[in-house]
């Protein structure tokens, strides 16, 4: 039974192509005028289409492996992360390869095929909204790999409405650190006082990302204005060997301008920075250990450390960077000056990083004074 692809790519060829397509006694399919011989009839009907066409129709499994090849190939130039290239291939092996719409024409993909495609992978709630956005971005990424390369005029993944898809319920309000874990932390840190801990203090006295402290150097870091330079960060890399390094990037996560920005030191920050000057005058980087700059994972483990002994549930470095985003809502600054201290493009990524109800009860006068 012929496929959808394959009786288009007759369709288009029979006003074109007027010579016989014969298989040979080896197999193998051939035609004369061009004279082109290939493994199978398919085969050879695509090499005519992108003959006479100047290119063949693609899948969204053939798009997706020339884009990833793309990125991959920006990654080893620094231009884009290992850690989210390793994710994107994963997420396609988990939620595209080998399915029904990886193997569509990308041209024939409708809305609501693509759709049908997500209710298909959350049936049942298998899987939560942000993997869901996980799996869409994937997608998203494909089409408008399409529409730049001319395989297609229009990105129909991003028309997609997904917010009526039900979607496995989990509750991430609790994942964050209270106030009350928050000083038992800080208080087990200073009793550890090494470089991870001061490390750990910093991210609670900030609102930096792990890779940003990591990346902190002593010229960014003002004592007399109190302020420190958020601006770079360290990224992990591979080489053509497939050998990880770490590198230093003059950029946040964002890759944007929004994302460098100066915060102001408190007095724990500032404590804790003197701390570790005194630790390390000499080094480029305010955080060392054995002469390099801290690795996440080793940082994490101290953390985990250090809740065990302060009897605080264990939550990785980024929760930190939850309570800080939290604590500034708690404290009534503007959502611009939050978006602006977090480093967010998107103000509806500083949104996601709120936990509501870690900001506590509305006071009795505070809400007079609101409502009267």
């Amino acid at each position: 039974m012929k496929c959808k692809l394959e009786r288009k790519y007759e369709e288009a060829l029979k006003d074109v192509h007027h010579n016989k397509l014969c298989q040979l006694s080896d197999g193998r399919w051939k035609t004369k005028n061009p004279q082109i011989a290939r493994k199978t009839r398919f085969e050879l009907l695509e090499a005519l289409y992108e003959y006479y066409f100047g290119t063949k129709i693609l899948t969204i499994a053939e798009v997706f492996e020339q884009w990833i090849e793309e990125y991959k190939q920006d990654t080893l130039l620094g231009h884009r992360s290992i850690l989210t290239y390793e994710r994107y291939k994963s997420d396609w092996i988990r939620f595209y390869d080998g399915s029904a719409l990886a193997s569509m024409n990308i041209g024939d993909v409708k809305v609501s095929t693509i759709k049908s495609h997500y209710k298909a992978i959350c049936a049942n709630g298998a899987i939560s909204r942000k993997t869901l956005n996980n799996a869409k971005t994937i997608l998203n990424h494909v089409f408008d790999f399409a529409v730049d390369h001319d395989y297609v005029s229009a990105n129909a993944a991003r028309s997609v409405n997904t917010r009526d898809i039900h979607c496995k319920e989990v509750n991430n309000e609790l994942k964050v650190y209270s106030n009350e874990e928050r000083e038992k932390i800080i208080t087990q840190a200073e009793l550890e006082d090494d470089v991870f801990a001061r490390a750990i203090i910093l991210m609670f006295c900030s609102c930096t990302r792990i890779g940003e402290i990591r990346a902190l150097k002593w010229e960014d870091v003002d004592f007399e204005n109190r302020t420190m330079y958020i601006h770079r960060e360290m990224v992990r890399r591979k080489d053509s060997s497939g050998h990880e390094y770490f590198e230093c990037v003059n950029h946040t996560k964002s890759g944007l301008k929004e994302g460098n920005r100066m915060q102001p030191l408190s007095d724990k920050a500032v404590e804790v920075l003197k701390t570790q000057r005194r630790a390390n005058p000499f080094g480029e980087y305010v955080f060392l250990y054995k002469a390099a700059p801290l690795v996440s994972n080793t940082i994490n483990h101290h953390l985990m450390r250090i809740c065990e002994r302060a009897d605080v549930p264990y939550m990785s470095s980024h929760k930190i960077r939850f309570w800080s985003v939290t604590n500034m809502y708690a404290n009534g600054m503007q959502q611009a000056d939050i978006q602006r201290m977090a480093g967010h493009a998107d103000p509806a990524t500083t949104d996601h990083y709120k936990r509501v109800s870690r900001l506590g009860d509305i006071d009795t006068d505070s809400w007079n004074e609101m409502f009267g």
